[in-house]
């Protein structure tokens, strides 16, 4: 049983260390993760989805969905489908919005482009950035660790009289 536990302890700290090298390598690459707020891309983009960015390699086109910062706060970007490209600047448009954007970009304010998205996850991320989030489910884990030694601890042997 003791080889088990400590089997299955050492497989979960393999693969969460794998996983941390994996985000390291993907964000020193640029690669970025944002959380889908609002629905002016549906359906393409659900709020709560969460939009893998890479950056973008070269000049956008019209029809190719960017990740842009627009100025209505420090930590601000948008996710729209790119409605014309030229000399003048960059116009988006959600999929799910009658008109395009009132504003125009230039290409200095994008950072990139989708290569994945993952439907739904975002509202797990977002409820554990929270202080409130993380710290019910630290309560969590440890009241089922709790239990789980109330239930299955170590158990003594009796001796038997010799």
């Amino acid at each position: 049983m003791k080889l088990l536990r400590r089997t299955a302890v050492a497989a979960l700290l393999a693969v969460g260390a794998g996983v941390v090298v994996l985000a390291a390598l993907a964000v020193s690459s640029g690669y970025r993760l944002y959380i889908v707020h609002t629905g002016s891309m549906v359906p393409t983009l659900r709020p709560g989805d969460i939009v893998v960015d890479r950056p973008v390699p070269g000049p956008v086109r019209r029809g190719e969905i960017i990740t842009f910062r627009y100025h209505s706060g420090p930590d601000s970007v948008v996710t729209h489908r790119v409605f014309s490209a030229g000399r003048t600047g960059i116009r988006t448009k959600g999929d799910a919005n009658p008109t395009p954007d009132p504003w125009v970009l230039r290409r200095s304010q994008v950072v990139g482009t989708p290569v994945a998205i993952v439907p739904a996850v975002g509202y797990v991320l977002f409820y554990l950035h929270e202080p409130s989030g993380a710290a019910s489910v630290a309560t969590l884990v440890l009241a089922l660790w709790l239990l789980w030694n109330l239930c299955f601890g170590a158990r003594e042997v009796a001796a038997e009289p010799a």
